[in-house]
């Protein structure tokens, strides 16, 4: 039975003990912290010290949105554990108007405030005479001010009401109020936020106290269990509720004014994800209660703030009468990554940044498992599985660095948050599971969570559990992934005696130089014979090794990657080639989208040719199962930017519809009844496949017709097909359809339909409209996370690059001053797909002092090498590609 089940029928009395027993964890831990001996001083001298550290802080703020500027005090529970004249905290805005220290003896002694490093805002704090080991309580008293750029304590407004969010990872705490700024810093919160009487205010805790006086009140919140700073979230604003029923502890969707029917779907994912969880780690949900917020203007797409979970607006609201399948998928995914957080990452907290890709990777990991486990119908392996593939692209580019990477305390965290922080890991993550088995994996985590609890760790505790529990010395398994960059290949033969022959180097691009790396890679496989089918594990610790697998040498078929998990790339001997080809419908739909993934790997690898990989992805057209023929879509669309010239877009053109549009033909030009959920995304793809460039006059005229039903009403069309009707229609519209869309934009009502207009507004393939558009982003009707998809959306297409290009180097500095930094230092990608004299120039000119970045330069060092790639494989294959397309016959057998 599972813990859920277990506490349903419990009394209010046995969950008010519940309650009691979390509070009093909550108080020991920071009694045990009290008396714990300071680690040893760290390296990096721009870390704050261990000599004087904070056991607990209380933060009181007035605040108002209407305002730009606020006030506040905040008293923090120090103890030294040497003498001492200064130390240092973080505060980057706030300017102090008092600071005092008072001794357990109440000795007062004012100390002077001095900022030693601008940058990171470090402030030292001094007093006049030596002060002795012991407790004491800092007060500072401090103004600042509202952010704009999505960090910190920042001001928005939405539907004409202003409101304040906060978004503190990974150093923007410090933005708001004095504070120990370092994930190591672990301890209790408490804040008091004093606002007019018509405002609501939320933080990680429950109201526990409210006074009020004239037109303000003053809002006292419960204190927090140990807590890192970055993980601290307040908000403030005219806010609805939509209560949450059946979670273990009082919970709540919160929404801006107006827009609380549209929580129904959140509220309906929760109670399920956070049940599974519980249960997964046999540890009840940590905090006192759940409250998951709707933000309009927010950097990143949601985060796991202890007890109060911030996501985008677009992402947590929608119709949940009209919420397409992508939509629903994609939120419950989120949902139980931030939900999975709540224990790894809040209860058991990273040391430092060096380990932000495991603390990512797992609860990326988890979400799968629970997500699965719950709705089944998503398929949430599928599309993990398709994301840790896209990692294992980037991993193969020679300047890509290992997962662990040396952080300080001046590195620019942004660039750690990757394809690889997230993928990599949970394909890591994954093949462990794989290796050792699910119930082992399960049992360890258990064990890792009861030990650590409330506390702190790095990657290597996490490797020696699994070690420890499990026998096989994982620590070592894990250590090259982890600490060395690239991705393995695995080659596979069988040789005279029937021994199966395994080869390992890392994986290269075409022309890429061959770089060192070995590592001990937990192979699983599975093979058939006669229609039964065999699972097989190998432990590839040498560069080349047998394996005697009885049985195997008379296959039918052998896979080398069972299931997808994992993480290495794979290749075939001829002859194990060709059994695998004659016999893939055998194969579960996961593995035959990771065939198809590989093989385009092989092929962007210069291990096969074009006419091989096109007759692989052309035989693949046949098959039944949506997820594969959404891969099949997206692989004929990976050729157009390569291998296609005006002279052969009639023949790529005849092809695109010779093999997708039989796929629309089968299931449906429009949904039906009854139809299978897949079907909805699928159908989705395939009208942009065919509605853009190849312009299927069926699948534009559909597109045009739903989209005036759509600015009619959006709920009177599928909502899977919303967004990309608008957009290609869009594509071939005109200035009358430009203001219709316009106007839409000023009017949307939900999230969901301002991101589809927005999308659509960029996607123009008129130069003037296009250029309309773009100006349209740089006026206050976008908010600063979303204008720059305009210019992201002119650049898809390769006729108006040149346009977008030319347009971002001379706004510039108005980019710069409406994004938050993070979306700036990714600006090469509005040419990241274009040729190298329009590459060059905008990469010229983001790398020009005054505008370069270290997270700027990694991005356009692996932009580079995507181009060069991108050429070399062109100068190869593109006489085979063109040669194949013309000469196909225009049509498909029938399914």
């Amino acid at each position: 039975m599972s813990l859920q089940a277990c506490l349903a029928p419990l009394s209010l009395c046995h969950k008010q003990m519940l309650h009691s027993f979390r509070r009093l964890a909550a108080l020991l831990s920071v009694l045990v912290a009290s008396v714990v001996l300071p680690a040893s001083e760290p390296i990096d001298p721009l870390r704050l010290t261990h000599g004087v550290v904070p056991v607990a802080q209380s933060v009181a703020l007035t605040l108002d949105p209407a305002k730009d500027d606020y006030s506040g005090r905040t008293l923090i529970d120090l103890l030294a554990s040497e003498p001492f004249t200064s130390f240092r905290l973080h505060a980057e805005g706030p300017a102090f108007t008092t600071a005092t220290l008072t001794s357990a003896d109440g000795e007062v002694t004012t100390l002077t405030a001095a900022v030693t490093n601008v940058e990171q805002g470090l402030v030292t704090l001094t007093a006049p005479v030596s002060l002795g080991v012991g407790n004491y309580q800092l007060s500072i008293n401090f103004t600042a001010k509202y952010h704009h750029d999505g960090l910190g304590l920042y001001k928005t407004t939405s539907r004409g009401d202003p409101y304040l969010f906060s978004q503190f990872e990974d150093k923007h705490a410090r933005k708001c109020f004095p504070c120990w700024d370092e994930p190591s810093f672990k301890i209790n919160w408490q804040l008091t936020i004093t606002l007019p009487t018509t405002l609501e205010a939320i933080t990680n805790s429950a109201v526990a106290i409210e006074t009020r006086s004239g037109d303000s009140k003053t809002l006292a919140f419960g204190r927090t269990p140990p807590m890192p700073s970055y993980i601290v979230a307040l908000a403030v604003g005219p806010f609805e509720y939509l209560p949450v029923p059946g979670l273990s502890v009082p919970g709540r969707i919160v929404t801006p004014k107006g827009q609380v029917a549209l929580a129904a779907e959140a509220a309906r994912l929760a109670p399920p994800l956070l049940s599974r969880l519980e249960e997964y780690f046999g540890i009840p949900y940590p905090y006192a209660k759940l409250d998951q917020i709707a933000v309009p203007e927010y950097v990143y797409g949601a985060m796991e703030n202890a007890g109060f979970i911030t996501y985008t607006d677009k992402l947590l609201l929608m119709d949940p009468e009209k919420a397409s399948f992508n939509s629903r998928r994609r939120l419950a995914n989120v949902m139980a990554h931030e939900m999975a957080h709540m224990w790894f990452g809040d209860l058991v907290t990273m040391t430092w940044w060096d380990d932000l890709w495991l603390n990512e990777s797992f609860a990326d990991w988890m979400c799968a498992r629970i997500v699965e486990h719950q709705f089944p119908e998503f398929r949430v392996q599928l599309t993990e599985s398709r994301a840790i593939k896209g990692a294992m692209r980037s991993d193969a580019l020679p300047s890509i660095t290992a997962i662990r990477r040396p952080v300080t305390a001046s590195s620019d965290l942004a660039q750690l948050v990757d394809e690889l922080t997230y993928n990599k890991g949970k394909g890591i993550l994954g093949m462990v599971e794989n290796w050792i088995g699910p119930a082992q994996f399960r049992a360890t985590m258990r064990t890792y969570f009861l030990k650590h609890s409330w506390g702190n760790t790095v990657s290597a505790d996490l490797w020696a559990a699994f070690s420890a529990n499990s026998g096989d010395d994982i620590t070592s398994m894990m250590s090259a992934f982890i600490n060395q960059p690239g991705v393995p290949l695995v080659s596979f033969a069988l040789e005279p005696d029937g021994k199966l022959r395994l080869t390992q180097r890392r994986f290269n691009n075409l022309g890429d130089p061959q770089l060192p790396g070995s590592w001990q890679i937990p192979v699983v496989l599975t093979w058939g014979k006669g229609g039964t089918v065999h699972r097989e594990r190998v432990l590839l610790k040498e560069t080349t090794q047998l394996a005697d697998l009885p049985g195997l040498a008379t296959a039918d078929w052998i896979y080398p990657n069972a299931g997808e998990a994992g993480y290495y790339r794979w290749n075939l001997s001829p002859e194990l080639n060709a059994r695998l080809a004659a016999h893939s419908a055998a194969l579960k739909p996961i593995e035959r989208v990771g065939l198809l993934d590989n093989t385009s790997a092989l092929f962007s690898a210069g291990l096969i040719d074009g006419t091989d990989y096109l007759a692989y992805v052309t035989a693949f057209g046949r098959d039944l199962d949506p997820d594969v023929n959404t891969s099949v879509a997206g692989s004929i669309g990976g050729l157009d930017n390569t291998f296609i010239t005006p002279a052969s877009r009639p023949a790529y053109n005849a092809y695109v519809a010779a093999i997708l549009r039989p796929i629309l033909d089968r299931i449906g030009l429009q949904p039906v009844a009854g139809e299978p959920a897949l079907h909805g995304p699928l159908r989705n793809s395939l009208y942009g496949s065919l509605g853009y460039k190849a312009a299927d006059p069926a699948v534009i005229a559909e597109c045009r017709r739903l989209a005036a039903l759509f600015l009619q009403d959006p709920k009177l069309v599928d909502a899977a097909l919303r967004g990309t009707a608008v957009s290609v229609t869009a594509y071939h519209g005109d200035a009358a359809y430009f203001a219709t869309l316009q106007t839409a934009l000023e009017k949307a009502q939900t999230p969901l339909v301002r991101s589809a207009v927005l999308v659509a507004l960029g996607t123009f393939n008129d130069p003037v409209l296009a250029e309309k558009a773009l100006a349209l982003s740089l006026t206050p009707a976008l908010n600063s996370t979303e204008f720059l998809g305009i210019v992201y959306g002119v650049s898809g297409n390769p006729d108006l690059r040149s346009l977008a290009v030319d347009w971002t180097i001379a706004h510039y500095d108005a980019l710069a001053a409406k994004a938050p930094p993070e979306y700036i230092a990714g600006l090469i990608g509005v040419a990241a797909g274009g040729e190298p004299e329009l590459f060059n120039k905008l990469r010229g000119f983001l790398l020009t002092p005054g505008r370069k970045t270290e997270f700027a330069e990694i991005n356009v060092k692996k932009a580079s090498e995507r181009l060069d790639l991108r050429l070399r494989l062109r100068a190869k294959e593109q006489a085979n590609v063109v040669k194949f397309l013309q000469s196909y016959p225009g049509n498909t057998p029938k399914d």
